[in-house]
């Protein structure tokens, strides 16, 4: 706890990131991540399977973009930097390390950004139908555009979701139904590949897809997923991903996903 309160005073981060929960949930992961990497080795292992294939074709390796960088867990920043003359990670808050790292390195570069285009607008929702409003209006945006010779998405899909709807069930002291929450997450999803396409390079997107809950004994107690189209995108692998084994999360269940992987050469 000590440490995480450290983390949370010095870590770099807006008041609209910090008051709205992205800055706990960035330090979170990091230990999370630290409590939970051996059984997230074959993830991590997948991940970076993907990102090396993905190089093979590439014509030139001058710059690479991360979406949804985070702790660079799944892809670490030694096989970015080691690939490309530039990286570029983008997401609401950076971790300390990075911020020290590009400041020793002008090849790395910081972009401070809400790819979900929410975090501005949280205030303002009241009800469902603020919320979808809300939704409406960012499919009809452009929320990032980038170029470069590989865009990674990084398990950023079903997270754009995540705190629009914490906010909304906060302010209104009422839990959404699994079939809100299935399709407020589409509908975010469904924005962020539209962005995606519209960006300049080879793109490469991986993230959960579905996900199973079991109890001590192994049963399965809940499954759901969110249906998103990935036109444009081939699939190239799926895994399982055991996030959070059992008494990490919660001593009654276990989390664990299923992920996609999707790449797509078109410009």
């Amino acid at each position: 706890m000590i440490r995480e309160a450290i983390e949370m005073i010095f870590t770099p981060a807006t008041p609209l990131a910090k008051k709205y929960g992205f800055l706990y949930h960035s330090i979170s992961l990091k230990h999370r991540y630290e409590r939970c990497e051996k059984v997230w080795l074959p993830h991590l292992k997948n991940c970076q399977d993907i990102f090396l294939q993905s190089l093979q074709d590439l014509p030139q390796k001058k710059s690479v973009v991360v979406l949804g960088s985070a702790h660079l867990h799944e892809i670490p920043l030694h096989l970015l930097m080691n690939n490309f003359e530039s990286v570029t990670l983008v997401d609401v808050v950076h971790p300390l390390k990075h911020h020290w790292a590009a400041k020793r390195n002008p090849r790395l570069k910081l972009v401070t950004m809400d790819l979900g285009g929410s975090l501005a607008e949280l205030e303002k929702l009241k009800s469902l139908q603020d919320l979808k409003d809300l939704i409406q209006n960012l499919s009809q945006k452009e929320l990032f555009h980038f170029e470069a010779d590989l865009i990674v998405s990084g398990n950023l899909l079903s997270q754009l979701a995540l705190l629009p709807m914490e906010a909304l069930e906060k302010f209104t002291k009422t839990n959404l139904t699994l079939a809100e929450k299935d399709e407020i997450c589409t509908a975010y999803g469904e924005i962020h590949l539209k962005n995606l396409r519209a960006c300049q390079g080879k793109k490469l997107v991986y993230s959960d897809r579905a996900v199973t809950y079991r109890d001590p004994e192994g049963k399965i107690t809940y499954t759901g997923s969110y249906p998103v189209h990935f036109e444009g995108f081939t699939k190239i692998k799926d895994w399982n991903w055991m996030l959070a084994p059992l008494k990490e999360a919660s001593k009654d269940y276990s989390i664990e996903m299923k992920v996609e992987a999707y790449t797509s050469n078109k410009l």
